[in-house]
């Protein structure tokens, strides 16, 4: 057998993949947002997928765990079987022979418990992998048996009845197809295990699946280096060769090195020593390349897990917060039973307090509808003015004049939508930036034809003034118009993130995208002040009306960071 072609026994380790991770962080994000404990344990599932296909088992195996602890005491589920397996080949890759065996036969149990083909077929496959495997080098003193065949084969068996009669999900056909292939050959040297690859090459072609068309050939080539057969399996490996070179599919670095070892194993077969070592060369190469990539995999991985811990630190100080607030409403009750009993005792004085309380409020109501009724002129004028801007921009034949007129008519409506979100609510002149700045954000991307983009909000429930909610919705509209005009044009996957907390009485707002990126003039450099746009000029008053300070940094992309107390 050449060494490296055990495709059974070794799995293939990928580049740890920062668009599933990317994933996974958004179902996390909603599950804690709905509070949807199933969602949860799904976000914790596709983290320790991504980690377990990149090989840190460690990583891949507390994600899993934590699944885990949602889903056991939710009772049998497809799920539940479905993490039992991965969990089982986790500590099988680990060498740990009771763990192994615990899953896979929890993951049958299961399995057959919820009557899902599915979930059978990958329980089948975990117990015939563990039968399998020579447990006997790591635990001679325990007892521990060397592989069982005859248990293997009967799984395998009962795996192969299940590919027969179901044809709902042809990607688990082709995973069953491929591990029965390796078994036969890797197991009992039996060459079956080629026909078996090869029902499994052509349902890969049939379906198009080009990801397991060039896995099933690169098993192919190593079937037959294994079996000592060198023309055959030159074949495969051009063939598979030139299918790398056209698929878009296919992991470079990871599957060129692939190549090149059945390259030097090939040549190693046949005699050709020199050829051997030029590709024993490249691989040597490879490697030092993937040692560089997983180092910054690396960096890239503990940077993810401290945002996560950073995040669940937040929601627990949150939860903390609205307990908090629940004692507060709790003695306010309780103050209002005192002052209940209090003027029953004096009888006399309740009624000329309720006669001043009426009063009172009467006057209050009074005010409230002329402060309603004063934001909601306002709110009607300032759509007026908009819709003047709006039609003095059609009648402009200058597209420089009808550009700066449609930015005068965003930052009026910015004020409008201020104005109705005062009108709208029952406080007079406190305006909730959970609400406000999504809409703000969303009506500047309708303007300007952005409607795919979803921005990331994590905006804390924090309410403001009217007259500094107004420079702030001043302000954000510059920043999502910059992003608008010259961010997103240049980028095929843009991204636009807003986040705002309150901490100390202090109040941090963060608007960051990854465009190009730019460098303004710091706010401190006086006398750059007359060479800004309008727009710059504009941002700097607001700051200055909030009595902030503010920066921008280029770390991929734009990212804009204003602090300023909220007093």
């Amino acid at each position: 057998m050449v060494a490296g072609w055990t495709f059974a026994q070794k799995p293939i380790i990928l580049p740890l993949q920062q668009h599933k991770l990317l994933y996974a962080d958004t179902v996390h994000r909603k599950a804690v947002a709905s509070k949807d404990s199933l969602m949860l344990a799904e976000a914790y599932y596709l983290y320790g997928k991504t980690y377990e296909a990149a090989g840190d088992l460690l990583t891949s195996q507390r994600w899993f765990l934590k699944s885990l602890a949602i889903l056991e005491p939710r009772g049998d589920s497809f799920n539940l079987s479905r993490l039992y397996f991965r969990l089982s080949r986790n500590e099988s890759r680990q060498r740990h022979y009771l763990e192994t065996r615990h899953y896979a036969q929890l993951s049958l149990a299961v399995a057959r418990r919820i009557r899902s083909t599915q979930a059978l077929g990958r329980a089948y496959s975990a117990m015939a992998d563990f039968y399998v495997i020579d447990w006997s080098n790591g635990g001679k003193k325990l007892g521990w048996p060397k592989s069982k065949l005859d248990s293997a084969h009967y799984y395998q068996k009962a795996d192969e009845a299940l590919i027969e009669n179901d044809h709902k999900d042809f990607l688990v056909q082709l995973n069953r197809l491929s591990l029965i292939a390796n078994r036969l050959w890797y197991e009992k040297s039996d060459p079956n295990g080629i026909s078996y690859l090869q029902k499994a090459l052509d349902l890969a072609e049939k379906e198009k699946e080009p990801t397991w068309q060039f896995r099933i050939m690169r098993e192919m080539a190593g079937m037959y280096l294994s079996m000592n057969k060198p023309k055959p399996a030159w074949q495969w490996l051009r063939r598979t060769d030139q299918f790398l070179a056209q698929s878009p599919f296919a992991n470079s670095q990871t599957d060129q090195d692939w190549l090149e070892k059945g390259y030097r194993d090939y040549y190693l077969q046949i005699g050709d020593w020199q050829r051997a070592y030029e590709h024993t060369e490249k691989i040597h190469e490879l490697e030092r390349n993937n040692y560089i990539t997983d180092r910054d995999g690396a960096v890239t991985r503990l940077g993810l897990e401290y945002e996560t811990e950073k995040k669940e630190a937040q929601l627990k100080a949150q939860q903390k917060e609205l307990a908090l607030r629940a004692e507060n409403l709790l003695a306010q009750k309780r103050s209002m039973l005192a002052m209940s009993a209090l003027l029953l005792v004096t009888a006399a004085m309740s009624v000329v307090f309720f006669r001043l309380y009426r009063k009172n409020q009467r006057i209050s109501r009074q005010n409230a509808e002329l402060v309603k009724e004063q934001n909601h002129r306002v709110k009607n004028n300032l759509q007026v003015v908009s819709s003047l801007l709006s039609l003095q921009s059609n009648r402009l034949d200058d597209e420089t004049a009808r550009t700066a007129v449609g930015e005068s008519q965003m930052r009026v409506e910015t004020m409008a939508i201020l104005h109705r979100r005062l009108y709208d609510s029952d406080a007079l002149a406190q305006v909730n930036l959970q609400e406000y700045i999504p809409e703000l954000v969303d009506i500047v991307l309708q303007t300007y034809g952005n409607i795919h983009i979803q921005p990331l909000y994590d905006i804390e429930l924090i309410e403001l003034s009217a007259d500094r909610a107004l420079a702030l919705g001043l302000l954000l509209n510059e920043l999502t118009t910059n992003a608008c005009k010259y961010a997103f044009p240049s980028h095929s996957d843009p991204v636009f993130r807003i986040s705002c907390q309150h901490k100390n009485n202090q109040i941090k707002l963060c608007v960051a995208d990854n465009g190009a990126g730019f460098a303004p003039p710091l706010l401190t450099d006086l006398s750059s002040k007359s060479q800004l746009s309008f727009g710059m000029r504009l941002i700097q008053m607001q700051v200055e009306q909030l009595r902030g300070s503010y920066q921008f940094t280029n770390s991929g992309g734009t990212l804009f960071t204003l602090k300023f107390n909220r007093l």
